[in-house]
């Protein structure tokens, strides 16, 4: 991003500050007035800054200083009802995507299945695999097939990293599937025994959970794309497009949707532009953040939380603040709604009228 001389910050702040002094002079010196100026400018500011980085990020692209940004990672990680709702409509169920792909059709050893010629492997290549693998050359179709096939039950592995083994292991379909299973009941067994402290207990079981859930969840997610890579190795062999990742594609579209509004609510925020949509709209996302991630007592804490939040964490405060100054008309005390009350004699936003027995 255009990094701005400090003198012209400086003169900025300045500025603001003058702004908020009058402001607040103009309304008989009240200092809920220019708290409640500030507590916006402060929002608006955090909002905006934080969207421009999501879209510069964007702009940019992938280098090697910089990563493009993706809710993917926050969404997957999620325990709230929000964030499984967005795997399912966004990310898919990895569980459901592995087992369609590396589920058996006719139980086998790899003993037996190595046994039988290519013509039988290549039948018993999944059903999903195979329609994925069509080609007008039965020799390269029937090899490609029986390559699955071979992964699926156990003759041939692919690297895979595991945890605390340098380098890449050679796994199997089928040792991916037991890896997975031992994760999940080591995940189990540690979940069960923080659910007598609601979901806390101490700071060494409670990493251990939290750590088993990551370690389950990646295992998930990898294996997931791995069978996905797999297939589009053999589509290119068959000269074959990659399979059409809709999930991915649709990410993407909510990532750039989701960078681009939060930096327009934080500049209405900022300058006072139809402040209380703005305010409201601004509530909403960080209350779908609160959904996606819930500070509840049953769940973990989310990934870098400061301190130890229960039921409220700083989105709950954020969006409270933002509803406060949604029902104030603070973008008519500083702010562009001044110049819409001025241009069209109608005031935008709630009145400044207070009861009078109050």
């Amino acid at each position: 991003m255009l990094a701005l001389p400090q003198s012209i910050i400086y003169a900025g702040l300045v500025g603001v500050l003058i702004s908020l002094i009058v402001a607040t002079a103009q309304q008989r010196w009240q200092l809920r007035v220019f708290f409640l100026l500030t507590l916006r400018i402060a929002i608006g500011w955090h909002f905006l800054f934080e969207g421009l980085h999501k879209v510069h990020s964007r702009y940019i692209g992938v280098t090697e200083t910089n990563r493009v940004f993706t809710s993917e990672p926050y969404f997957a990680a999620g325990e709230g009802p929000l964030a499984e709702q967005m795997r399912k409509d966004y990310l898919g169920d990895p569980v459901a995507i592995y087992t369609a792909r590396l589920t058996q059709p006719k139980p086998m050893t790899p003993e037996e299945f190595k046994k039988l010629p290519v013509e039988e492997q290549a039948k018993l290549c999944p059903e999903f695999v195979a329609k994925e693998l069509q080609s007008e050359d039965p020799k390269q179709r029937l090899n490609t097939h029986s390559a699955f096939a071979g992964w699926v039950y156990g003759t041939t592995g692919r690297d895979t990293k595991v945890k605390y083994v340098s380098g890449d292991v050679a796994m199997t379909g089928p040792q991916r599937l037991k890896h997975i299973e031992i994760l999940e009941k080591e995940f189990k067994g540690l979940e069960e025994r923080q659910s007598a402290h609601m979901g806390r207990g101490d700071g060494v079981e409670l990493g251990k959970t939290k750590t088993a859930r990551t370690e389950l969840l990646a295992a998930k997610n990898d294996l997931a794309k791995d069978t996905d890579a797999f297939i589009n190795e053999l589509r290119k062999d068959l000269g074959l497009e990659p399979m059409k990742a809709d999930g991915k594609e649709k990410m993407k579209d909510l990532d750039k949707m989701t960078a681009y509004a939060i930096t327009i609510i934080g500049a209405c925020i900022l300058f006072g532009l139809f402040t209380p949509l703005a305010c409201v709209a601004g509530a909403g996302f960080l209350a779908m953040t609160y959904l996606t991630h819930p500070t509840v007592p049953w769940l973990s804490l989310p990934p870098m939380t400061e301190g130890n939040p229960l039921f409220i964490n700083k989105n709950i405060i954020e969006a409270l603040a933002l509803l406060a100054i949604a029902v104030h008309p603070t973008g008519r005390w500083m702010g562009l709604d001044a110049l819409w009350t001025w241009a069209f004699g109608k005031a935008f936003g709630p009145s400044d009228e207070t009861p009078a027995n109050v």
